[in-house]
Parts: C-alpha cells; sequence; structure tokens
C-alpha cells in the first residue's frame, strides 16, 4: 500500500473513538514498561478474557511478546500526557513515581488508572503487521471518572454518567 493510501485509511479509522489504555509490563529491572494503545478490547465475560494488538515493527516489542503476565491500564481524562509519552518511540520506561503495584508479585501498573486489569497472556496470534494478545484477566479494579478518548488523532474526553443516571 503506498504512503497516500495509508494516510487516507488511518484517516478512515480515526473517525472510530476509542478509549486510550497504556499496557504495562516488568521490565526485569524492578520497573515497568509502558505502551499506549487504542486498540484494545474486551473479548470475553467468562471466561474473562481481553484483547489489544502490537505492531510487530513496535520498539518495544520484546517486552510485551515474552511478557506473561501485563496490566491493562484504562486512563481518566487526565492520563493524556501519559498516553502521549508512552506513545513516543524510544521511550520505554515509566518514571518509578508514575508505578503502581497492589502486589510485588504482580505486573506493575500505572498510578491513577481509571481501571486496571491484570493479566496472563492466554494466546498470541500473528495478524497482518501486528500480534494480537489475549489475556486471561486474573484480578481487576475500577475506579470513578471520565475517560480519555482518542479521535482523529486528538484526545479528549468521555464524561462519566451521574450516579444513579
Amino acid at each position: 500500500m503506498d504512503d497516500k493510501t495509508k494516510a487516507l485509511y488511518r484517516r478512515a479509522l480515526g473517525a472510530f473513538p476509542t478509549g486510550v489504555a497504556v499496557v504495562t509490563v516488568d521490565d526485569g529491572e524492578g520497573g515497568a514498561v509502558g505502551l499506549t494503545v487504542n486498540s484494545f478490547t474486551s473479548v470475553s465475560l467468562d471466561p474473562r478474557l481481553v484483547a489489544w494488538s502490537l505492531g510487530l515493527a513496535s520498539d518495544r516489542g520484546t517486552w510485551f511478546r515474552d511478557a506473561e503476565r501485563f496490566v491493562i491500564n484504562i486512563l481518566g481524562a487526565e492520563g493524556a500526557d501519559l498516553a502521549a509519552e508512552c506513545a513516543r518511540r524510544g521511550h520505554y520506561r515509566l518514571d518509578p513515581a508514575l508505578i503502581h503495584r497492589t502486589d510485588p508479585a504482580a505486573p506493575p501498573g500505572v498510578q491513577g488508572a481509571l481501571s486496571r486489569l491484570t493479566c496472563r497472556t492466554h494466546q498470541q496470534v500473528k495478524l497482518g503487521d501486528h500480534l494480537l494478545i489475549v489475556g486471561e484477566v486474573t484480578a481487576f479494579e475500577s475506579g470513578s471518572g471520565d475517560a480519555l478518548t482518542y479521535f482523529r488523532g486528538r484526545y479528549g474526553r468521555a464524561f462519566a454518567p451521574e450516579e444513579g443516571a
């Protein structure tokens, strides 16, 4: 596909607003590596399965392809700076102040996430230029607030419904 067609195709896909998540894994040195994704989806409630896709050319691919466990951190509306930082090529490790751990044996999450889903890698499937990673959710937590969205190359906000609405 030529560059012009790729750009037009990306624009067509960008018409679908998505939520934003940062997937985190242990970096092997007590820290965390993060990667921003908007390809996250729920697959199944029973068993609890979720999926996200990793570009085969990702500069962080090794950490995520080899990870047995990871955390999907669904970002709140205030998470745009973190999302932008974890989307930057060449940026790998998270600032230690941003790391959230509820259990020292669990993979790291990020502070301030709207929801966190701790997963065990269930399956990986190569599809085109991406690797679809399916995770079995082994633990989860959820807070309240507005969600970070992504639409046509820009971050935005999905407003949380009022309690009881």
